[in-house]
């Protein structure tokens, strides 16, 4: 490759610089930070194991700071042998994140486009539409960092898929490989099982052309290499993989235990999994951002129609600056929405265009995947396919929020798109003329349609029931603003369209240069893009010390520290959608999507009753919790209902880190278990599955049992005990990894309480330890280190390989 061949691709890479300066200045120029609310609740996840790393050089594989004690899998560990980390910083050039995926969702879409033969400006452009649709954006401001890094890897996993079935095998392995370690990397496999579907959907339609043309030999050679480089992009992730496979069936991506829950024999329940699911109409927004009025709040103007609508109705300035600041413009099915999925008005005509022009089955299997993409966002909304598809397809209800599945039509639409400009390049003019022109008026038509068929919509939302009937008049003002915000967006859309079109027009009518036209056309799209995107990631978001702000310790945060001992805290505000409590303390509650399945059974059928008999007790002025005996088993010490130090009280009815117990429940079954829980003293009986577990019979002695020393992954107890007892320990049970010794000899860990640790302790004084080593991190690990070392060899060996072939030709010639 000379220097000359290779400018158009420093541009590309220039500017998408240049592009992430710009949405991210306030990171690069001002040391702000993204107030993003997942990435804060995953600190608070995190600080245990962060602060265990730092003191110890170790990982801590468990964490008790969120659920009563969990894997640290899925929160925060790190892998020595995750060499790709490296590749992922050199990829990316070492910016800061979000900054980092929005690049390389720009040059994977890029290098997707050069796959198929596009003109490296051309793609260029399509590299900033797929790193700047508000799809991307607002999952960024979200927070849902694995989201986007997952999502911006899926273009160049496609790109060497597609390379292999156009036989250029050594670089369709290369960059599978490398593309599909880095994707698993991001750790997000929702996203990637998404992927799978649209890989899945293409390979359909390459086996019909197989069968069609007799060309089976290709077709299983290409299969052949692209399992190689993915198990070779596997291999160098297999112990996140491992470890995620088997924490999953303990979750509650697993089956159920209780056969109360059917729905959730092999996954989510489906309420939970299609609670997010898009309206029918909703993916409209593709075209006009403001079809369903943005987010769920928005901000609106102090000169806007509603504005000067609450003036007239005797609002002061201040009444009328508070209200426009959060005004429920979003009237569309979800239940809340951080804001619309805008794909691009002139991406959109490309999308029609390329459906038009483009032939065979590049076409339709690009509008397949587009179609499937868009149905599975629908969810409950269309319940005869996306039903059958949660019951039936493998994995599918291991995922919630299936309006994420529109991450598929996010690469599959504007690829066609940009296919069918190619089209139009490469095409005599005068033949596909009528055809550019239909395109761009099925396009263009469609928005001034909306503007019409407004004037018959009633703005309707959910959120308006909410308002009363004795503010008839104020609804009546939203929706009409609601009108106006769909109206102005639809006719920006048929400015963006005919801006669009007219660009690539008069290119192809001999009016503009190439290299002026794909300047221009690229100038449309970003000022089409970047304000929209504004709109929802802006200054507004960025601030100075985000985290030192949020994590700010309060006096009821200090007054819980003062005591040294291994507790955990119970916040009665919405302790199981935060964790915001698990920044300083071992928490009840917690913020995570794949909490452990009989934790989360706990949680409904006794920690959620428990709570509503504690508030009310202690709203009485009761302070005595012993009669609250699932709360005491999990070493509830201290409960806190607010940020001063006299909203937190500490719970003396506590049964500590561990205790002994009289008495055993046996039971047959799950059902069984939780039942009785409910009808037991804790204190003093033991409810045990005697199906799964051997329990000795007779009598129990009582004894003391301390916590000598704790660590997330080693506790270490001392007990006395007169005779053989059964003691209980307040730490959750996980049965791959978490073993216990007693005195040195290993001892079976029995299932207590549903949820609990036991362990039958001889007479005497014993220590007693647990210890979490699970062989899928430490075997993992080692693998993964292999794969990783493996992986950079063939990289290399195949790009120097790559240019002395070609040189040799070169020299030939």
């Amino acid at each position: 490759m000379n220097f000359r061949s290779a400018i158009p691709h420093i541009v590309a890479v220039v500017i998408f610089i240049i592009i992430n300066l710009i949405m991210y200045w306030p990171i690069f120029m001002e040391n702000k930070g993204l107030n993003q609310n997942d990435i804060l609740q995953g600190a608070g996840a995190n600080q245990e194991i962060v602060d265990y790393r730092a003191e110890t050089g170790e990982e801590a594989l468990w964490t008790n700071s969120m659920f009563s004690g969990m894997p640290a899998y899925l929160i925060n560990v790190q892998w020595s042998g995750e060499l790709t980390y490296y590749i992922q910083k050199a990829v990316s050039l070492w910016l800061p994140s979000p900054a980092s995926h929005t690049f390389v969702a720009m040059l994977s879409f890029y290098i997707l486009l050069l796959v198929f033969r596009i003109n490296p400006y051309l793609a260029l452009g399509g590299g900033l539409v797929y790193g700047l649709n508000t799809f991307f954006l607002i999952s960024v401001e979200a927070g849902h960092i694995w989201k986007v890094a997952a999502i911006s890897w899926m273009p160049a996993v496609l790109g060497g898929i597609i390379l292999a079935f156009r036989k250029q095998y050594l670089w369709a392995f290369i960059l599978t490989a490398l593309a599909m370690a880095l994707e698993i990397r991001s750790n997000h496999l929702q996203v990637t099982y998404y992927l799978l579907l649209i890989v899945l959907v293409f390979g359909l339609f390459q086996l019909i052309s197989a069968i069609r043309n007799k060309t089976f030999p290709e077709f299983f050679k290409a299969i052949g290499v692209l399992i190689l480089a993915v198990l070779l992009g596997v291999s160098t992730n297999i112990g996140k993989i491992w470890t995620a496979y088997e924490y999953g069936k303990y979750s509650i991506r697993g089956p159920a235990e209780l056969t109360s829950n059917t729905e959730s024999s092999g996954g989510l329940d489906r309420d939970y999994a299609f609670a997010w699911s898009n309206g029918i109409w909703e993916p409209f927004t593709f075209l006009i951002p403001n079809f369903y009025g943005g987010a769920s709040q928005e901000e609106v103007s102090m000169s806007s129609d509603l504005a000067e609508g609450l003036k007239q109705r005797g609002a002061g300035s201040g009444q009328v600056r508070s209200f426009v600041k959060n005004v429920p413009t979003y009237w569309g099915d979800q239940p809340f929405t951080s804001g619309p999925y805008y794909m691009g008005a002139i991406v959109i005509f490309l999308f029609i265009l390329g459906t038009i022009l483009v032939k065979g089955s590049e076409k339709w299997w690009l509008i397949t995947a587009s179609i499937l993409g868009i149905v599975l966002s629908w969810g409950k909304n269309f319940e005869a396919f996306n039903y059958f598809m949660f019951d039936y397809f493998p994995g599918y209800n291991k995922f919630r929020s299936v309006s994420m599945t529109v991450a598929i039509p996010f690469l599959t639409m504007p690829l066609l798109g940009f296919l069918g400009v190619k089209k139009l390049i490469e095409s005599d003019w005068r033949e596909n003329k009528k055809k550019f022109l239909t395109a761009l008026a099925i396009s263009a038509g469609l928005c001034l349609l909306m503007v019409v068929a407004s004037f018959m919509m009633r703005f309707r939302g959910a959120v308006d029931a909410q308002l009363g009937d004795q503010q008839a008049w104020l609804v009546e003002l939203i929706r009409e603003h609601r009108a106006s915000m769909f109206r102005t967006d639809a006719f920006r859309s048929f400015f963006f369209i005919v801006l669009g079109g007219g660009v690539l027009y008069f290119w192809k009518a001999g009016k503009l240069k190439q290299n002026l036209a794909i300047g221009l056309f690229i100038v449309a799209l970003l000022i089409d893009f970047i304000p929209v995107g504004k709109r929802y990631l802006n200054d507004e978001n960025f601030q100075k010390d985000v985290k030192g702000s949020f994590f700010q310790k309060t006096e009821a945060d200090q007054k819980i520290l003062q005591d040294d001992d291994h507790y955990r805290v119970l916040n009665l505000q919405n302790p199981f959608n935060e964790a915001k409590t698990s920044y300083y303390h071992s928490s009840i509650g917690g913020y995570h999507g794949a909490k452990m399945r009989r934790y989360q059974d706990l949680i409904s059928m006794h920690i959620q009753q428990e709570m509503n008999g504690l508030i009310e007790k202690l709203r009485s002025g009761d302070t005595d919790l012993s009669e609250f005996g699932v709360l005491n088993m999990l070493n509830t010490k201290y409960i806190k209902f607010g940020n001063q130090a006299g909203q937190v009280i500490q719970n003396n009815s506590s049964y500590g880190n561990a205790w002994f117990v009289e008495n055993i429940e046996a039971v047959n079954n799950p059902d069984e278990e939780i039942e009785t829980l409910g009808q037991i003293d804790p204190n003093q009986t033991a409810v045990i599955n005697q199906s799964r577990f051997d329990i000795t019979q007779g009598t129990l002695s009582k004894g003391n049992i301390d916590l000598k020393s704790y660590a997330p992954n080693e506790l270490v107890y001392q007990s006395n005990n007169a005779q053989t007892g059964l003691a209980l320990f307040s730490e959750i049970y996980y049965p791959k990894g978490w073993k216990a010794y007693i005195d040195g000899r290993e001892a079976d860990i029995l299932q207590a309480n549903y949820v609990l640790r036991a362990l039958e302790i001889p007479a005497g004084q014993h220590q007693i330890r647990f210890e979490f080593k699970p062989a899928a991190y430490y075997t993992g690990n080692t693998i993964m280190w292999i794969g990783s070392v493996i992986l950079i060899i063939v990289v290399i060996g195949g790009i120097a390989y790559s240019f002395i072939s070609k040189r040799s030709k070169q020299e030939e010639a």
